[in-house]
């Protein structure tokens, strides 16, 4: 698996429908909040697709007792989509279980994808060295597309990285999936809060490539 993510949070907000498919097929969607090491909460978007374990999981959670408020063990990858020029961010959650006594990581992210470019690096005002990526990952569900994750690292893995990949290097990242808000200046039109996710990444290893024949 190239793409994988395991959250533990609490449900914020009762599952809506969010879109339906070609096909027919409904997606449903809520907010699930993680908390950080640090005590930071990371407010991070679930959608469930009908009639998938997932799905079901949740369905006996609701008629079991309240959804919001629950706290979930949650499995599955991240998706994107471009919505009006906007790379929408979720997690696909392919397994949902209810467990109040979980001690584990409560936000781990693994991907293997490819650089869409050069790595740039910046610093904070804080002094911190920050490295802004961009990963490709191939969806393994046959449908040939790819998600496009932003992605972030620090200080010296953020230097390393600037000084050793390339475009079309393939790396396995780990690290969390975080929000962040921000203030969008829109120009003449003022000014609007806005939130983004990104994988913080905490290392990194670069992929072999494949010998062809």
């Amino acid at each position: 698996m190239n793409n994988f993510i395991s959250l533990y949070g609490e449900v914020l907000d009762y599952p809506q429908q969010a879109s339906i498919d070609k096909k027919g097929t409904e997606y449903y969607k809520f907010n699930l909040a993680v908390q950080r090491e640090s005590g930071i909460i990371d407010i991070l978007p679930i959608v469930v697709e009908e009639d998938t374990a997932a799905y079901n999981a949740l369905a006996d959670i609701d008629e079991k007792g309240e959804v919001v408020g629950a706290q979930l063990l949650i499995t599955g990858e991240i998706r994107t989509r471009n919505i009006k020029d906007k790379l929408d961010i979720s997690v696909r959650a392919f397994s949902i279980q209810e467990d109040d006594d979980y001690k584990g990581i409560t936000n781990q992210v693994v991907i293997t994808g490819f650089l869409c470019k050069e790595v740039p690096i910046r610093e904070t005002p804080r002094g911190l060295l920050i490295a802004d990526l961009l990963l490709a990952v191939h969806r393994e569900d046959g449908s040939q597309l790819s998600d496009y994750i932003p992605s972030i690292m620090w200080n010296g893995t953020a230097t390393r990285a600037t000084e050793k990949l390339h475009v079309g290097d393939c790396i396995e990242a780990v690290g969390r999936l975080q929000s962040r808000e921000y203030i969008k200046d829109l120009g003449d039109r003022g000014k609007e809060p806005r939130t983004c996710y990104e994988l913080s990444v905490n290392q990194y290893e670069l992929q072999k490539k494949k010998e062809t024949a």
